[in-house]
């Protein structure tokens, strides 16, 4: 192994960035699906609330009052807004997979002797 020629030492370093950055995505989605699941199941409890009972929402260390319309379009928002980013992060992973296998190729490839690149 101490023998790997240099430009197969490249794509390996090239393959654990990639793997690296994968993590860091998959990471992100978790975050990012917890929190879309979060804001659905409010969704839910704000729309069972009856017009006229009051809602009560954080603003960072405080808890303020808001009418149950004004509730409902900040967290209907908030859903669409962390669609977006899933499906944004779901591609992204999609394109470092795909990188990944296509390094892999190369790699096997090139430790066969064929050419690497």
């Amino acid at each position: 192994m101490q023998n790997i020629p240099p430009q197969v030492q490249a794509l390996l370093g090239q393959l654990e960035s990639y793997q690296q950055q994968i993590q860091l995505v998959i990471q992100q989605k978790q975050r990012v699906q917890v929190e879309l699941n979060d804001a659905k199941k409010a969704l839910e409890e704000i729309e069972k609330t009856e017009e006229g009972i009051p809602i009560y929402k954080t603003v960072g260390t405080l808890i303020v009052k808001s009418t149950k319309s004004k509730a409902l379009e900040e967290v209907k928002e908030k859903v669409e807004t962390l669609e977006v980013r899933l499906k944004a992060l779901e591609r992204q992973e999609q394109k470092l997979n795909e990188k990944i296998k296509e390094l892999t190729r190369q790699i096997q490839s090139a430790l066969r002797g064929g050419v690497a690149g």
